[in-house]
């Protein structure tokens, strides 16, 4: 058994989108695995059966952080090492076989560019694990409650890609009539941080009472995923993480490029503002931690049009 050391992303979109090619060279390679990974993204690879470590990045100034990392791993021969970070550290570590993810990027999808590290040849798709313990718990958060479930990402990690919530609820009261979902249970879902989203999304809808699940952990969520009929979110770590388990999913996009970070998968669409990224973001003083919804062009009759097509196709 080979042993191969995985240096990947902080964020979770990033961590969601390599567990294809990670999933390919622990295959290829036969290959148990340790990760270095952001703390936000470690859960992902919490339940992956051929994972053996997850070593956490904790940031520190002038990248220091690294120099703690080396530490742990320094006295390992590994048989390879994957770095998606092109991190000088993997220089300064026995090591058989090095494969580095060029950090200047190509104007192309990150699937696509990821995909030029798989010895393979093949596109590496998005997974996810799910252990029996993250799904008991996904069903625990339902409380018996019935589907089809119909899971709504109303937030993301800056306000300018985030939709309205005015037109979430729209969309919401609109596709509970399509035949596809009449009876279904609407699930909202974030990340921990964003439980305010979620409460003012459940008052506007109060009447049709929503599962309330935005601040739950990884796992469990991405199982809340695998038990749903849809997605419907904003460009967003959980847009990729629904993608990864292989449900119908439809992400939300404005002043973040469709072309590089679209959800990726058999059952996997998109749709997009008007304009593109650059033209929403050529504006005075544009910041996009503080600047607000750049999304408003992206109409409630668009996104419907593409539920419509998503569920279609996924028959």
């Amino acid at each position: 058994m080979n042993k191969l050391l995985f240096i990947g992303n902080t964020r979770l979109g990033d961590a969601v989108m390599s567990t294809g090619l990670l999933n390919e060279l622990s295959s290829y390679y036969t290959a148990k695995v340790t990760v270095v990974c952001g703390k936000v993204a470690a859960p992902m690879f919490e339940d992956c059966p051929f994972v053996e470590n997850i070593i956490k990045i904790n940031k520190k100034k002038y990248s220091m952080h690294w120099l703690d990392i080396w530490k742990k791993i320094r006295f390992n021969r590994w048989d390879i090492i994957c770095d998606l970070r092109s991190t000088p550290i993997i220089w300064l570590v026995r090591a058989k076989k090095r494969i580095v993810l060029n950090s200047s990027g190509d104007k192309m999808h990150r699937i696509e560019r990821l995909a030029k590290l798989n010895p393979s040849g093949r596109l590496p798709i998005p997974k996810v694990w799910i252990s029996k313990t993250s799904l008991l718990e996904a069903k625990n958060y339902l409380n018996n409650k019935t589907g089809p479930f119909i899971a709504i990402g109303a937030t993301a990690n800056w306000p300018a890609k985030v939709w309205p919530s005015n037109n979430f609820v729209s969309l919401i009261r609109k596709i509970l009539n399509f035949e596809e979902l009449k009876g279904g249970k609407v699930i909202l879902v974030g990340g921990p941080g964003e439980e305010k989203v979620g409460e003012d999304l459940y008052k506007k809808l109060i009447d049709i009472d929503p599962v309330n699940l935005v601040g739950k952990p990884i796992l469990p969520t991405a199982a809340i995923f695998s038990l749903s009929r849809i997605f419907i979110g904003n460009d967003s770590g959980l847009m990729h993480l629904s993608a990864a388990t292989g449900i119908p999913t439809l992400g939300l996009f404005g002043p973040t490029d469709d072309k590089l970070y679209s959800p990726t998968g058999k059952n996997a669409l998109f749709v997009r503002t008007p304009q593109s990224p650059k033209e929403l973001m050529d504006i005075p003083n544009f910041n996009h931690r503080t600047s607000s919804t750049l999304m408003d062009t992206l109409t409630v009759r668009m996104v419907e049009h593409k539920v419509k097509e998503l569920l279609l196709s996924s028959k």
